[in-house]
Formats: C-alpha cells, structure tokens, sequence
C-alpha cells in the first residue's frame, strides 16, 4: 500500500475562519502551499514515514471542492475504493493521531 497526502486548502486560516491567532493565513500562492506541507509534515514525523508521495491541490481548490474535502478529510483507498474514511464530526481524536491511523489502514488493506 502506498500512503498519498493531499494538502489542500488551509481549513482554518487565521484570516477566514481562525482557531487560534497563531494559524496561517489563507494561501497567495502554490509556494504558501508548499510551505504548509513542510510544515505539516514536520508537525507529524510518524505520518511523514509513511507518506510515499505528496500532492498539492491548485490555487483554484478543485480537488477540495470536487470531492468534499473541506475542512479536513482523510480517506484510505484500494484500487479506486474508498475503505476508510475519517468522520467530519471530528470524533476520532487528535489530527495527529487521525492521520497516523489513516496512514496505517493503508498498510493494513
């Protein structure tokens, strides 16, 4: 299995719908974008292990809005099927902790 992370639209930028003055803004450009990954990835070393390849969503956030993505999703798939998918309720714990499980049921399938 291979874990694929989609970065897409900053979900709770400080200057749309903030959580903590300490958040980033919205991104100006595929190089904000490129930062974020960066930074996300840093934040969580035991998910990044497991990342295999990154792919970034376009300033136009056609992935986010084509497939229901927003704010936050993470979704395990097997040949085209969607196996696991997290809830938006956000009942499942810490993103950190969301995101490793992901990444895991991946290798689990």
């Amino acid at each position: 299995a291979e874990v694929i992370f989609a970065y897409l639209c900053e979900a709770h930028a400080v200057d749309t719908w903030p959580l903590s003055p300490e958040g980033r803004a919205s991104h100006k450009s595929m190089k904000d974008r490129g930062e974020a990954v960066a930074e996300f990835l840093a934040r969580f070393p035991e998910f990044d292990a497991l990342v295999s390849a990154v792919v970034v969503d376009d300033m136009t956030d056609a992935t986010t809005v084509a497939n229901g993505l927003w704010p936050e999703r993470w979704v395990v798939l097997e040949d085209g099927v969607v196996k696991w998918t997290s809830s938006l309720a956000g009942d499942q714990g810490p993103v950190g902790q969301d995101l490793l499980r992901a990444a895991q049921a991946a290798y689990d399938l």
